[in-house]
């Protein structure tokens, strides 16, 4: 095998792993439909418009009226949370990218943490409260796809889903449902209430 056939096939290997990576960095993470405002940078150093169509600690998607290109790198200054960096993974429909961000364990963390404040915040929850959450102290307003609209107590939340208790009959599972400012479908009944899993609307 020549020198030349050994280096394609490493380079076969790492683009290989590479994809696998962004594979599981896609699955591990789950985007939150959070819309903030922001700056991308691109290759050349030109700076264009942009918003978030939905973001996670691991990997986002925007759309901007000029977009990257499949595997280059950008850096992205987004309202509330500050720069990010990553590469274009690939196209999502018209106007928009997946980006996976090249962060350290620790950044992710930190993206984690920033999150689920924008989620709180979103919820009409402001920090430092979420150990009250707990005691059942927070009422939220939910409207479902079905035109029912009425209060909840918000018992337990995460940057997957909202725990709801409600003396209402229990809603149908996979109904759309806007709690507060974010959107998602019911996934399960408890006693005494039902789980929210957050999902982005589908925007095609």
């Amino acid at each position: 095998m020549s020198a030349a056939e050994k280096i394609n096939l490493a380079a076969a290997a790492r683009r290989l792993t590479a994809a696998q990576v962004g594979i599981r960095e896609r699955r591990r993470f789950r985007r939150m439909p959070i819309e903030v405002s922001g700056r991308l940078l691109d290759p050349l150093g030109r700076e264009h418009d942009c918003r978030t169509a939905d973001i996670s600690p691991g990997d986002i998607r925007i759309a901007a009226p000029i977009l990257p290109t499949v595997g280059d790198r950008v850096v992205i200054y987004l309202a509330g949370f500050g720069r990010v960096s990553g590469f274009v993974a690939r196209k999502c429909g018209e106007g928009e990218v997946a980006i996976i961000f090249d962060f350290t364990a620790h950044k992710r963390e930190k993206m984690a943490e920033q999150l689920t404040i924008a989620v709180n915040r979103n919820l009409g929850i402001e920090e430092p409260q979420r150990p009250a959450i707990s005691d059942g102290s927070h009422m939220i307003k939910l409207e479902f796809e079905t035109g029912e609209a009425y209060e909840g107590e918000v018992v337990d939340f995460s940057l997957a889903g909202i725990t709801i208790k409600s003396r209402r009959p229990p809603p149908l599972i996979g109904v759309w449902v806007r709690a507060g400012n974010v959107y998602g479908r019911v996934a399960r009944l408890i006693e005494g209430g039902f789980a929210i899993d957050l999902e982005p609307r589908k925007h095609s």
